[in-house]
């Protein structure tokens, strides 16, 4: 059997799972990933710059090698572990996310993964936080929404085991942000409730969100992942790399809809379009 190169694989799994392709997927994977791949402490991936700062400010953890983002193990294994989720094989599906964890702990991806394996296995004291910790550094809305999805499904749980209403009112705030931060073609998220139970805790998201900030639990994006991607897009600008200085603002713009970034952005977009012209 060919040996196919690191790169290949790690391209043809990701291609395999945003297509859905599963059956594939997990027959390319029992053939080319090896789910039993020891992880050497202190070796980690990160995407971008802004990962490896959050990776740096939160982890705290010496990184004594990083990989090249073509060697990147923690979205092999955290793809890996979503096809072993799709056929139910939970104990493996473990394993991979915890090599993907391992290898990038600020992959959000690796953490949503493990939390459904901790769901399915009643975990929920991991699964709450992990959730918690995966608001730290969600950088795009898709990821921000899963995450208050999540903490919907945590405060659901613990209303059906307790019947304590106010559980049922942070389940039904939090769902209210995930589906507002998810996407506006299609704002649905996993938990449904009744009506009647929608209009009887029925405010506006600006409510919802004070309440949850005098709760303690999150209401929004983090604000160091958008100050660090402010702060790494003026840098980037002033060096001239208006392009990867776009990528940043871009982030912080989609996270705050904040004008000011939006006009920045427009600068930036005019830069690129003006070198583009020369």
């Amino acid at each position: 059997m060919e040996i196919k190169p690191i790169p290949e694989i790690i391209n043809e799994m990701d291609y395999l799972v945003k297509e859905e392709k599963y059956d594939e997927a997990y027959q390319f994977a029992k053939e080319n990933i090896n789910l039993n791949k020891e992880y050497v402490e202190g070796e980690y991936i990160f995407k971008n710059l802004l990962e490896e700062l959050l990776f740096q400010i939160t982890i705290k953890k010496e990184i004594k090698r990083k990989y090249p983002l073509m060697l990147d193990y923690s979205t092999l294994y955290s793809n890996y572990g979503n096809v072993l989720l799709h056929f139910k094989e939970y104990e493996n599906a473990l394993k991979s996310f915890k090599l993907s964890y391992n290898y990038n702990p600020v992959n959000v991806k690796a953490i949503f993964g493990l939390c459904e394996v901790y769901k399915n296995e009643g975990k929920w004291d991991e699964y709450y936080n992990l959730t918690n910790q995966s608001f730290k550094y969600d950088y795009y809305l898709e990821d921000l929404s899963e995450s208050f999805e999540k903490l919907s499904h945590y405060y659901l749980n613990e209303h059906h085991a307790s019947k304590d209403e106010e559980n049922l009112k942070l389940s039904i705030y939090l769902m209210r942000l995930a589906e507002d931060y998810g996407d506006s073609n299609d704002n649905k998220t996993a938990i449904e409730f009744n009506d009647d139970t929608l209009k009887q805790y029925d405010q506006s998201i600006e409510e919802i969100k004070d309440y949850l900030k005098s709760k303690g639990l999150p209401y929004g994006p983090s604000i160091e992942v958008i100050t660090i991607c402010k702060n790494l897009g003026f840098q980037l600008d002033e060096d001239k790399k208006v392009v990867p200085a776009l990528f940043y603002f871009n982030i912080a713009y989609d996270l705050t809809g904040d004008p000011a970034i939006k006009d920045v952005v427009d600068d930036l977009n005019a830069k690129v379009e003006r070198r583009q012209n020369e």
